[in-house]
C-alpha cells in the first residue's frame, strides 16, 4: 500500500504524514485511525525489560486472524521524552499496525519510532492526489 492508497483507504489529512527523504511518516494518530478501521486489536503485550533508562516490549496485535508480533523499544539514547514505558508501547503498537497493512514495504514509518521522524522543519506535506 503506497501512500496515496494509505491517504484514501483511511481519509488521512495532511497533518497524519508528511515526507522525510525517501519515506514517508505517518502520526500515531493516523496509525490509531487505521487500526480501528481495520478492526486490528491487541492480543498480548510483554514486558521484556523495565528498567529506570530501558523499556521493552513484545506486542502481538491481530488483524482477521493474522498475528503480528513487534518489540515496542524506548531508552535514554533514542528517546527524548521521560516516559519511556509510554513510547516503548505506542512503537510497538504502531509497528504492529504497519506491519499488519503491509505499508513498510512502501517506506512507510510512523513518527514515534525514532525521534527524527518527528514534523519539523526537514520535513514537509506534499500532495499525494
Amino acid at each position: 500500500m503506497d501512500i496515496k492508497a494509505l491517504v484514501d483507504k483511511y481519509g488521512l489529512t495532511k497533518n497524519d504524514f508528511w515526507q522525510l527523504h525517501n519515506n514517508w511518516i505517518v502520526s500515531h494518530n493516523a496509525c490509531e485511525k487505521i487500526a480501528a478501521i481495520e478492526n486490528i486489536t491487541m492480543k498480548d503485550i510483554k514486558v521484556l525489560n523495565s528498567e529506570v533508562d530501558l523499556v521493552r516490549f513484545l506486542i502481538t496485535m491481530d488483524k482477521d486472524g493474522i498475528a503480528i508480533t513487534s518489540v515496542g523499544e524506548a531508552d535514554i539514547q533514542n528517546c527524548k521524552s521521560k516516559y519511556l514505558g509510554c513510547m516503548a508501547e505506542k512503537r510497538g503498537i504502531d509497528r504492529c499496525i504497519l506491519k499488519l497493512i503491509n505499508a513498510y514495504q512502501y517506506g512507510i514509518y510512523s513518527d514515534v519510532e525514532a525521534d527524527e521522524f518527528k514534523k519539523g522543519a526537514q520535513q514537509w506535506y506534499q500532495d499525494v492526489n
